[in-house]
Order: C-alpha cells, then sequence, then structure tokens
C-alpha cells in the first residue's frame, strides 16, 4: 500500500514571516525633490479610503468578485486564495490589512503607469506594518493596489519625498543608480535561487525573508528525500510589474513581485496536503507529485552610494494562491 506523504502542512509552516512581538520598523520623514508629484495629496486621501473600503466589503463577504476598481492583480489573486481557504478552514482569516497609515509616497513621473505606496501603522503587537502599492496603468486608470508585504522584522525605511512632490520613478536599467536597480534584484533573486552558499549573501543585509525560504527548501529536501523523492523551487520575478522610487540619500526602493513554484515529489507514496490547501487545487487529483504555487512580493532598498551600507529586503510576504499535481 501506498504511504501517504504530507506535503504542507508542517514544512510551508516555516514561511511564516511574522515573528513575536518585533520592534516596529522606523518611517522617517524627507525633504522635497523639485519635480512635481503625479498624485497630489487630496487625490491619496480619496484613494486610500476608496481602496479599503472596497477590501472591507470583499472581506465581509469572503467575495474576491467585489474587488473591482480599487482592488487589482497579484493583490486581488491573494485575497482570492486566502478566501478559499478560509471557507475550507474557519480557523484561517485573510491577512489583517490596516486602514490607518503613517506614510504615502508618490511618483513624480509625467509618464504612464504610475505607482502610490502607503505605510500603515501596526495592526497589532505581534505583527508589523505593512507596505503597499497602488499603479494607474495609464491616465484612463484608477490607482488600483497590486500588492502588499509586512515589513522585516527590524527594518527601517528610508527618507522618502511627501505627497506634495513626489518622488522621482526609475526604471530598473536607469545609468544614474551604479550598480542600477535591475542589476541588484537580479542579484538578490540569484542568491534566493542558489541558497545560503551562494557569492551573493554577503553583499545583502540580513533578512527573515530568505532564511525561511531557505529553511523550508531544507525541511521539504530532507522529506522528499526520505521518500525517495525530490524537492525544487524555481523563483522568478515580472519586471514589468517592478517598480522602483528613488530615496532622498541618492538610493531606491524596488518593489518587485515574484513567483515562487515549489515542486515535492516522492516515489512508492502519495502526497497528501491540509484542507486549506486543497481549496486551492486544481488540474486533477494529487497521486505522487504536488506543485504550490506563490505570488510573492518584496521591498528592496538600496541605499545611496554615500552610505555605504548592503541593500536589504525591508517587507516581504509569501502567498500561496494554487496547488497542483504537476
Amino acid at each position: 500500500m501506498k504511504r501517504a506523504i504530507l506535503a504542507s502542512a508542517a514544512f510551508l509552516a516555516v514561511l511564516m514571516l511574522s515573528a513575536c512581538t518585533p520592534p516596529i520598523p522606523e518611517v522617517k520623514a524627507a525633504p522635497s525633490p523639485s519635480e512635481a508629484a503625479a498624485v497630489v495629496e487630496s487625490q491619496a486621501n480619496r484613494i486610500l479610503p476608496e481602496t479599503f473600503t472596497e477590501l472591507a466589503a470583499a472581506d465581509a463577504a469572503k467575495d474576491a468578485s467585489l474587488l473591482t476598481n480599487r482592488v487589482g492583480g497579484d493583490a486581488k489573486a491573494v485575497r482570492a486564495a486566502e478566501y478559499k481557504q478560509q471557507h475550507a478552514d474557519k480557523t484561517l482569516v485573510p491577512d489583517v490589512i490596516p486602514a490607518e497609515t503613517q506614510a504615502v509616497y508618490v511618483s513624480a513621473a509625467n509618464e504612464w503607469p504610475r505607482v502610490l505606496v502607503a505605510v500603515t501603522k501596526q495592526p497589532a503587537d505581534e505583527v508589523t506594518p505593512v507596505v503597499m502599492l497602488w499603479v494607474q496603468d495609464t491616465v484612463h486608470d484608477d490607482y488600483q493596489l497590486r500588492a502588499w508585504a509586512h515589513m522585516i522584522p527590524g527594518a527601517t525605511l528610508p527618507a522618502m519625498a511627501g505627497p506634495a512632490t513626489g518622488a522621482a520613478q526609475l526604471a530598473l536599467d536607469d545609468p544614474t543608480m551604479s550598480p542600477t536597480a535591475g542589476a541588484v534584484l537580479d542579484d538578490y533573486l540569484k542568491l534566493l535561487q542558489e541558497g545560503a552558499t551562494s557569492t551573493h549573501n554577503d553583499e545583502f543585509a540580513p533578512d527573515t525573508y530568505r532564511e525561511q525560504l531557505f529553511t523550508a527548501r531544507t525541511v521539504l529536501t530532507k522529506a522528499a528525500k526520505k521518500a525517495k523523492g525530490t524537492y525544487k523551487d524555481v523563483i522568478t520575478h515580472n519586471a514589468d510589474g517592478t517598480y522602483v522610487l528613488q530615496t532622498a540619500d541618492g538610493g531606491a526602493l524596488v518593489f518587485s513581485p515574484l513567483g515562487v513554484k515549489s515542486t515535492f515529489t516522492v516515489k512508492n507514496a502519495k502526497v497528501s496536503i491540509p484542507a486549506a490547501d486543497k481549496a486551492l487545487l486544481t488540474g486533477g487529483k494529487l497521486t505522487n507529485k504536488v506543485v504550490h504555487t506563490y505570488n510573492d512580493f518584496i521591498v528592496l532598498y538600496i541605499p545611496g552610494p554615500a552610505l555605504g551600507s548592503k541593500p536589504g529586503v525591508v517587507a516581504a510576504d509569501h502567498n500561496l494562491v494554487n496547488v497542483s499535481p504537476k
């Protein structure tokens, strides 16, 4: 008789990014640049409440179809997955996004797409503030919440321009930064894929996001090996959905969605997953293989050259959105 191998519950729990009573990350004010902001403060004061109202209505009904004008993209996909999991396991609740903010950053771009960023107040003693990203694709579109991530315990955000004037929005390959934001992000992605022994490990400040990804990889690899199977994860990023805002110190904040696909395979056995994961199962029944797909989101801070500091992830979330047999 084939053995049942639990492929998710115990192992994926190590990817929880919250910590017990983390210090409140510091959010600093910043001097204003000379460019005019793409979003005036009065617009931001309208966009945020409308977003939280739409999100609250969907949360109350546990219905992602209610996320329309103000919430979309990965944010909507993540919320839809959370609702499905909650229906299957009543002990689960969607991620709490507090409506109160402590800082708002806007783009000074005069072209599209444009971004708006907000940092929430700390929702609870044991949970860090949330960094939220809105995107306006064209002049005819609403600003839409596309992603959010909790701050890394102990992390701080750099000084940024306020909503009156806005921060310069840079391309990933903008030559005014050396190395470019794209090059730094690529090196961080290589580090994630290669693990703690990567030559890039010492180039970045420590962060719990990669530490817990590495821990999960080790645990799952050992579990698969015991069942004469294999484990592999592949990490990618969406360059078109990645945005860069210049910081007051001449550095940058990089807002990047990541895709993580984890494949767990066993031999002469059958994989088993908890009810919450089954709610996300597509593509048929599970046998000896299960693939978990995550829509992650990171905020990477690249300090200005004068600071002499290492770049590092200041916010990150790991979000399961799909489970499949292949």
